[in-house]
Order: C-alpha cells, then structure tokens, then sequence
C-alpha cells in the first residue's frame, strides 16, 4: 500500500550556534509570525509532495554530492510585501552557492524533478504575516554562517504547527 507523500525540502541547516544567533536577530524585530528557532534553515531547492520511490531516485542522485565549505554573511533584513515574509540574507552571496543549487537541480532532473523558475534567492525566513515597521537594510551586526552540509528536510504538520525534520545530510557522515 502506496504511503502518502511527504513534503520535503533541500536545505543549509543551522548548528546550534547559528541558530541561536537567528533565533536572537529575529527576537528584535517587532511584527509578524515569528518562525520557531527549531524551523529556521536556508532553503535551496523545495521538492514538495514526495511519494516513497521518488524519494529513493532523489537520495541516489545525490549520492556522491559534493558539497562546498561555504560562508555565509548573512547582512541584509528585507521584506516581501506581496507574501508578508519578512527575510534575512547575504547581500553578497558566495558563487559557491549559485553553483549548488544548480548541481542541486541538475541531479534531480533525472528524478523526473522540475526545477523553480525563479531565480535563487538566498534568505531565511524569520516572519510570516509580517506587517512591523520596516527593518534596517543592513545589519551592524551580520550573522557569519560557515556549513558544508546539505540536509534533506522533512516539513511535518503537528497539534503544536509546523515542525521541520532533518532525514538525511550530504556528505554523508563516515561511521
């Protein structure tokens, strides 16, 4: 019996030291929907509803993915009026992370995968329904975020909202 499909999602996912420092930027800023601590990651390709053999072609694609040691100055506060998403992002993002994406997408095509058609915006989301006042363009203090990770994400409704689960990481740990 067919299970039902997943909503899922590729990612930059925060440690806990990157993580506490988005959790405090988005502390100060007033208005909105605040996006629980344990939520906030950098989105790099959503996959959406994911039967179990998709699933499968997507983890074999990605393998023997290699990822890039990047780092993130994260320096710029803006909001999408249209969709109130009050967002948090580099205002310099390195190349390194254009290049994944597009290795992202590249590998999934063969999965049947469509890709986005809008171009890659480097953000995380720190407020739904936002309506405060409008933030500082940049920040003093920028969040310096350094990874090497990519996570696929599991997006899981619950009685307490949204919650997001790590399934996999690339590379992959050697145990």
């Amino acid at each position: 019996m067919p299970t039902k499909p997943r909503r899922l999602f590729l990612a930059l996912w925060p440690d806990a030291g990157e993580r506490a420092q988005l959790a405090a930027l988005s502390a100060t800023l007033c208005g909105g929907r605040k996006v629980h601590p344990d939520n906030l990651h950098l989105t790099l390709v959503f996959l959406g509803a994911t039967d179990d053999e998709r699933l499968l072609c997507y983890e074999q694609a990605l393998r023997d993915l290699a990822v890039p040691s990047l780092t993130l100055r994260l320096d710029r506060l803006a909001c999408w009026s249209r969709s109130g998403i009050l967002w948090l992002g580099a205002g310099r993002a390195p190349p390194e992370l254009s290049s994944l994406v597009q290795d992202l997408n590249r590998r999934l095509k063969s999965c049947g995968f469509s890709p986005e058609r809008r171009p890659f915006q480097t953000h995380i989301t720190l407020a739904r329904d936002f309506t405060g006042p409008a933030p500082p363009a940049e920040l003093e203090h920028p969040v310096i975020w350094r990874t090497g990770q990519v996570a696929l994400v599991e997006s899981l409704q619950t009685g307490r909202g949204l919650r997001y689960a790590v399934l996999a990481r690339w590379p992959r740990a050697i145990l």
